[in-house]
């Protein structure tokens, strides 16, 4: 079971949130994922064990995302992030706690997350909207 949960105080428009499940559906398919699993877009980080902009919590798959007033790729691009971590633990990669900079899991979880945001944009015409910029939709 895959599922997705928003934090009231959000304000998420329904195109966003339709961009935002098609993009954990995709993440997904391409890392890929086997098993279920749960993402939160929360409104305060404090009360979900997020020190930065997202946490993945090893074990359970279950990612939790900070989205009060971020631009949604930046959102988007935490999902793909820790739902590498997500990956990585299904593969039996993650042994005790994920260094917070540098190293194998984190650089992984970095350039996944940029290669996804840019496959998702140029997948579909209506998924180019995740850049919330008309000069940035222009050039692609």
């Amino acid at each position: 079971m895959k599922k997705l949960h928003i934090s009231d105080g959000l304000n998420l428009t329904p195109e966003k949130i339709k961009l935002v499940s098609e993009f954990c559906n995709f993440c997904s398919d391409h890392l890929p994922i086997a098993g279920d699993y749960e993402i939160y877009l929360v409104s305060n980080r404090n009360n979900h064990s997020i020190r930065t902009t997202a946490a993945y919590h090893i074990g359970e798959n279950v990612c939790k995302i900070y989205s009060k007033n971020r631009a949604l790729v930046d959102v988007l691009r935490s999902i793909a992030h820790e739902m590498t971590h997500m990956m990585q633990d299904e593969q039996g990669l993650i042994q005790g706690n994920i260094q917070d900079t540098g190293g194998f899991h984190e650089d992984q979880a970095n350039a996944r997350a940029g290669e996804l945001i840019k496959r998702f944009a140029k997948s579909k015409e209506h998924r180019k909207k995740i850049y919330e910029n008309k000069k940035m939709l222009a050039k692609l």
